[in-house]
């Protein structure tokens, strides 16, 4: 007596929908939180991709502009006229000044004039030229011959020296009349540093004294 049965097979019982080769459709399936994930990555690859060619764009047409430039190498010891020829050939190929290029060169030609003006009356004490200043001034006022500011070449050296070169006067020089300075074009520059400020700022305090003082026949000689 013994249970009957197959020997050696499976009587396993398969759910229905639930066999090996079925296949879960959900797997397949795309959801619409897929799709717009899907739509963001492609607008910020696209996004992407135009910003890439935008850039190479750019780098193209800067390579293709330096091309096109040529590039001088002006070599010379101090004082040879390097930063002249630049600028003649700035001026003469490049692109035009601005107003703001102007304000400076004007800054700096005023205190390459005070500079200079500093620089004669050292050289003019040191040669002795003082009694030769007097000499002009006392004949040029025996001649009735004073300049039309009123100042003769000693004044104007005495004054120069006081506020410019020794610095030693005791009062302020009275400011820039307030019609004359709206009335100047060049004013101050940042451009051109703070000492070349300064001494265009001393320019027109001074500039009586310094046009008289070089134009005068000492100072010539110097």
């Amino acid at each position: 007596m013994g249970c009957t049965g197959s020997k050696g097979k499976s009587n396993a019982v398969t759910a229905p929908g639930h066999d090996g080769n079925s296949k879960n459709s959900n797997n397949h399936r795309i959801l619409p939180q897929d799709q717009h994930g899907r739509q963001v990555e492609n607008k910020i690859d696209q996004e992407v991709r135009r910003r890439d060619d935008r850039i190479t764009a750019l780098q193209e047409e800067d390579r293709r502009q330096n091309e096109q430039k040529v590039k001088l190498l002006l070599l010379g010891t101090g004082e040879s006229g390097k930063s002249t020829i630049f600028k003649q050939m700035r001026i003469l190929y490049g692109s035009p000044l601005t107003d703001d290029d102007l304000r400076m060169y004007g800054v700096i030609v005023r205190s390459n004039i005070v500079t200079a003006i500093r620089k004669l009356c050292l050289l003019a004490r040191q040669l002795g030229y003082e009694r030769r200043l007097d000499e002009e001034s006392a004949a040029a006022t025996a001649a009735d011959l004073s300049d039309v500011s009123g100042m003769t070449p000693r004044e104007a050296y005495d004054q120069i020296v006081t506020y410019l070169v020794d610095n030693v006067a005791t009062e302020p020089f009275p400011e820039i009349p307030a019609e004359q300075a709206e009335k100047d074009w060049v004013g101050k520059s940042t451009r051109a540093g703070i000492q070349a400020n300064r001494d265009a700022q001393q320019f027109l305090q001074h500039v009586e004294a310094i046009r008289v003082l070089w134009q005068s026949a000492t100072m010539q000689e110097v």
